[in-house]
């Protein structure tokens, strides 16, 4: 029985060893571009799984053992920075946020085309998207793989939002084109004028997508809204069939195997590189900043912290959990976010769950602290 519980004790000192190394591996993601070194980015895919094996560790060490638990402890301890961007310790907010005269109401949203490959209900899904969308009452709304047509009989969702929704002023990246009259990109709707615009290709190729901006003018003050979307890892239906099939243990799931990886590391590196202009791009801003986006990215990883920089991410000032906002693959991403510069106070955040996409809508009310901000006191 003594040899037993050594056995035992030391085969899950060894397990708890190798799960903080890769935790701590992890923790290291921001500080280590994917372009460099781009398998730590794989880790960063099971940084919660990790976590959440940590805290049992840490647990059920001190039922048997406390000393041990000190080597779980250390590690959170470490590695704090990645859980404090990974989860939100707010009550959430309400099904509406409360608006004030001098409040901002901004959605980040991947539309996935309102719908338009959609074997069925096509036609109702993007009426069932505008429904939800209208009802948010939207000062500002950033929407991702955003689709419209100027063909007849198709949807003209360029000009449809901004009649519908009483946001007029729009501007649109049109990155993908077919016949002059379908496009596809990233745009930002608003409700107050914009005096400036403007885009910036984040890579090249005939599939890179621009990060795009518009400076609009509230009451008195300037704010700069950045919209982008990020590499994603491109996966089609066979891609998904064989991460099924590995899922499922299946000897035919690892024949795909090889391609997933390539695809992942691709978008990995590209991601990085894109994030690096992003992140130079904001920091170079004039005015007080609102940036939104599907960064096809989670907390832990370099693509985060990197746009991240001093901004607050709004779902950490006002949310709880660890926001998923993507509905496949796992139920731990989150990678659709607003984040804010400091002039900003972040009133509430919020989701919606719903099937239209496969991505949540965010909602974030937010407040301009002070007014009438310069372009020299912003950079002080």
């Amino acid at each position: 029985m003594r040899f037993l519980r050594l056995f035992t004790k030391g085969f899950f000192l060894i397990i708890n060893f190798a799960v903080v190394l890769l935790f701590l591996a992890a923790c290291m993601a921001p500080y280590i571009s994917p372009a460099w070194f781009w398998p730590i980015s794989f880790i960063t895919l099971a940084f919660p799984f990790l976590l959440g094996l940590l805290v049992i560790f840490l647990i059920g060490w001190l039922f048997f053992s406390y000393r041990y638990a000190l080597l779980s402890l250390i590690a959170l301890l470490l590695g704090w920075k990645s859980i404090s961007a990974f989860v939100a310790f707010h009550m959430p907010s309400g099904n509406k946020a409360v608006k004030s005269g001098n409040s901002l109401n901004i959605m980040s949203y991947n539309v996935s085309q309102f719908g338009l490959y959609r074997e069925k209900d096509s036609k109702y899904n993007r009426q069932a998207m505008f429904a939800m969308i209208k009802k948010q009452e939207l000062d500002v709304a950033c929407f991702q793989d955003f689709y419209t047509s100027e063909k007849k009989n198709d949807f003209n969702n360029r000009e449809d939002i901004s009649r519908e929704m009483s946001l007029p002023y729009r501007y649109f990246s049109s990155d993908f084109n077919r016949d002059g009259m379908q496009h596809w990109g990233s745009i930002i709707y608003s409700r107050f004028p914009i005096i400036a615009s403007d885009k910036v290709k984040m890579s090249m190729g005939p599939r890179s997508e621009s990060l795009i901006y518009a400076d609009i003018v509230k009451d008195n003050d300037t704010i700069r809204i950045i919209n982008m979307h990020l590499e994603s890892y491109r996966f089609d239906k066979k891609d998904y069939s064989a991460i099924r099939k590995i899922r499922n243990q299946e000897d035919t799931g690892l024949i795909a195997t090889k391609s997933i990886i390539q695809k992942m590391r691709e978008a990995y590196i590209r991601r990085s590189q894109q994030a690096d202009i992003v992140g130079g791009f904001i920091r170079q801003s004039p005015y007080p900043v609102i940036v939104c986006g599907d960064f096809n990215d989670t907390p832990a990883s370099y693509t985060y912290f990197t746009i991240k920089g001093d901004l607050q991410d709004a779902f950490l000032q006002k949310g709880l959990g660890i926001g998923r906002t993507f509905t496949g693959l796992a139920p731990t991403l989150r990678i659709d976010y607003v984040f804010v510069s400091n002039h900003f106070k972040v009133n509430s955040f919020r989701k919606i769950i719903s099937d239209l996409s496969d991505h949540y809508p965010v909602i974030a009310n937010l407040s301009l602290i002070g007014s009438g901000k310069t372009e020299v006191e912003v950079n002080k």
